[in-house]
């Protein structure tokens, strides 16, 4: 659940009479926050309480700093009370505490009195079990991560000089999800301050931020995306496909209903770049890469290899979105099959991952490489458990044309000082991996003999080197067979992208297109109301409500019998005549903090049709104790002093006259 559900789940826990909850997080302050708000708009109390400060407000002028002394004094505090208790796990291993709780327990559900034990341990006695209900509080989602965001960049304006358009906004907000609010603002602010400009760079630091979330298992390794996209010689088709799949995981996709893309396996011949690939997909994505071999799994202990699966899987939905690799997976699962696979311990981590590939919904990309796939159980291969199947063969003349450049140039040397074409030509059957071999032996012969490195150089170097195609010449053949009909090449075809190229070629001189129609205007004539709303604000900057009202009139019914008013003081109207639909839109998008309300002039709406009543400028700390109107307008920016009181919103309906 997000933040928005969890405090609506917590509202009917408290509201049915449950006594006692615990809430287990390690973001103390964010919840005492968000629940100091419920509280306002439930019109219950709020007393907090800890160890050094005791309760706040305190009964009497006393500061009753002993536990079991302010256990006793919570039936002198009013009916419809909560109780925020700091670390409360502490005080429940004294026998004497429990005790005092459970005598509590039915005079807290009388006079509706709850206590929220909250912190980032789940202990509780036995005693207590059957009457605390547990909770776990969700980190902060997309939305709550893009306010913090758009709220440091309002406040740090000054020192941060660029412009952040949306689609680099939500890879910095996916970059850090997984982590707290305060640790999500650090990172961002790492990243952000002081730099001249904005590159890939940004989401590199940013992921990195999550290396400790993984560094207390053994099981997974965490890698730096050090590698791009621009340092895989060819593999064109594999590169455009990473593209397109990487705009599955954006806001906008979500909301028009595309599921999270599952993951691609990665077979082929050694070295040609299937694990260089991993590392690009990554930091094409803009996740955390991390590795897991399926062989630190297994253990002696009867059940112990499963319960390291489901760890395993845990922490990397945890720190989602993410990229799990899984690197030679064949060798995991080699001969695995009904009749050879006796192995009970290894039958049951395969089914348990099999299920998960097919029905987890975390933003996990899995990549998994493999260079005998014919080992594989069938299962694994099935569409569903992976988005594609890719073959990675050999590279041919412009690929290895492209694998020299890069790896000459990443020492150092310039490639147009060099016969590339010549040696391309003369390393037919090559793979990537003797490719970068052959440079790195002539760039050490040439260093130690202390000349500059030549073409003769390379070319000696080449004809020292025995390529696998020649050594493995049989495997790599049945290989091709196997993947000629079942898996789609990385590398598209040459002749085809010949074609193409003669095409766009002739094509040179064309008509000018047309202007481009508004974002927003395809997304809402398609039903995607909701994104459609972000991209008419966006392009608008300022939206009052006479116009939003109007534009998304012709396409849904905004006009009825519904109004809107804040959450926290229902009898500051926000505006009304609107149609329920169109009012829990707006809700929806307030409370998932993707559209912002800020106070406005009432002045904007003069002359205009307006709610009929007191013009509030803005909400008072108290509840209004009669009805008025705050006039405000859309914007995709928080407010400077934030959202407040205008961060929730409720529907009502209008009463007929």
């Amino acid at each position: 659940m997000n933040t928005t559900d969890t405090l609506d789940d917590l509202r009917q826990r408290i509201l049915s009479g449950y006594p006692v909850l615990l809430l287990q997080t390690f973001e103390e302050q964010r919840w005492e926050n968000e629940i100091a708000e419920l509280a306002l708009e439930m019109e219950y109390g709020l007393v907090t309480w800890s160890s050094a400060g005791g309760p706040k407000p305190a009964i009497d002028s006393q500061s009753l700093h002993d536990t079991a002394s302010f256990l006793r004094s919570i039936p002198s505090y009013p009916e419809q009370h909560i109780f925020f208790l700091k670390d409360f796990h502490v005080p429940l291993r004294d026998p004497a505490i429990n005790r005092l709780i459970r005598d509590l327990l039915p005079e807290l559900a009388a006079r509706q009195q709850v206590l929220l034990f909250v912190g980032p341990i789940d202990e509780i006695p036995a005693e207590l079990e059957k009457d605390v209900s547990y909770l776990e509080l969700p980190l902060p989602g997309a939305d709550e991560v893009r306010a913090q965001l758009h709220r440091l960049l309002v406040e740090q304006r000054d020192q941060i000089p660029f412009e952040i358009d949306a689609r680099a906004e939500d890879r910095i907000v996916k970059a850090v999800l997984g982590l707290t609010v305060a640790e999500a603002r650090k990172a961002i602010a790492r990243a952000l301050i002081g730099r001249e400009q904005f590159n890939d760079d940004v989401y590199v630091q940013l992921v990195s931020e999550k290396r400790h979330m993984v560094s207390g298992s053994d099981l997974l390794e965490f890698f730096d995306l050090d590698e791009s996209i621009d340092d895989i010689g060819g593999l064109d088709g594999l590169k455009e496909w990473i593209k397109q799949r990487s705009e599955g995981f954006s806001t906008d996709a979500r909301e028009r209903g595309i599921a999270n893309p599952k993951g691609v396996l990665l077979a082929g011949v050694q070295g040609c770049g299937k694990s260089l690939s991993a590392k690009a997909i990554a930091r094409q994505l803009g996740f955390p890469l991390v590795r897991m071999d399926l062989g630190t799994l297994l253990e002696a202990t009867r059940g112990s290899s499963e319960q390291n699966l489901r760890n395993v899987l845990k922490l990397m939905e945890t720190i989602a979105p993410s990229v799990l690799w899984l690197e030679e997976i064949d060798k995991a699962f080699a001969g695995f099959d009904d009749e050879a696979g006796q192995d009970a311990t290894m039958a049951r981590i395969l089914g348990r991952f099999l299920t998960w590939l097919q029905e987890h919904t975390a933003p996990v990309f899995v990549v998994a490489t493999a260079n005998n796939v014919s080992s594989l159980p069938p299962e694994l291969l099935r569409r569903g458990r992976f988005d594609e199947l890719f073959f990675v063969d050999l590279p041919n003349y412009h690929e290895r044309l492209q694998i020299f450049s890069i790896h000459l140039e990443r020492r150092g040397w310039r490639p147009d000082k060099f016969d590339l074409e010549d040696l391309s030509e003369q390393t037919e059957g090559f793979s990537g991996a003797e490719i970068e071999t052959i440079v790195n032996s002539a760039i050490i012969e040439s260093y130690s003999a202390g000349r500059v490195l030549s073409q003769v150089d390379l070319k000696d170097s080449r004809e020292r080197t025995v390529p696998l195609s020649v050594t493995m010449e049989d495997e790599i053949f049945h290989l091709r067979e196997w993947a000629r009909t079942r898996c789609r090449p990385a590398t598209p075809d040459v002749r085809v992208m010949q074609v193409l190229e003669e095409e766009e070629r002739r094509g040179e001189v064309t008509e000018l297109a047309a202007a481009p129609r508004p974002k927003w205007l395809e997304l809402a004539e398609h039903g995607q109301l909701g994104i459609a709303l972000v991209e008419y604000i966006r392009l608008k900057a300022t939206v009052s409500w006479h116009e939003l009202l109007a534009d998304f009139g012709n396409y849904m019914q905004t006009e009825g019998e519904y109004g809107l008013v804040l959450r926290a003081d229902p009898k500051i109207v926000v505006w009304t005549r609107m149609s329920r639909k169109f009012c829990d839109l707006i809700s929806e998008y307030v409370a998932g903090k993707r559209i912002y309300l800020h106070p406005e002039p009432s002045d904007t709406y003069a002359g205009q049709n307006h709610p009929q009543l007191t013009v509030v400028d803005k909400p008072s700390d108290d509840k209004a104790d009669k009805p008025g109107w705050c006039p405000t307008v859309l914007r995709l920016l928080p407010p400077i002093s934030g959202s407040g009181k205008f961060g929730r919103l409720r529907r009502i309906r209008l009463t007929r006259r």
